[in-house]
């Protein structure tokens, strides 16, 4: 089940940067609204590799396999 739960946030989270970029692009006016969007997308990218380089090479071997598998 914690194996479920980390691989379901590493997709919240790649659906938020999904968002974010999409509203950064959408956004032409205000330069702080800008770079606060791109903050967030830096914290949150962060956050993705954080999870990376520490916990997915932690999954069982045939979880991280399907895992690493899916982004190829």
């Amino acid at each position: 089940m914690a194996y479920v739960y980390l691989l379901d946030m590493n997709k919240f989270v790649e659906q938020r940067i999904a968002g974010i970029n999409e509203a950064l692009e959408k956004r032409n006016g205000n330069p702080s609204e800008k770079k606060f969007i791109e903050g967030r997308i830096s914290v949150l990218q962060e956050f993705q590799d954080f999870l990376l380089e520490n916990y997915i090479p932690k999954l069982p071997r045939r979880i991280r396999e399907i895992y690493l598998n899916r982004d190829n």
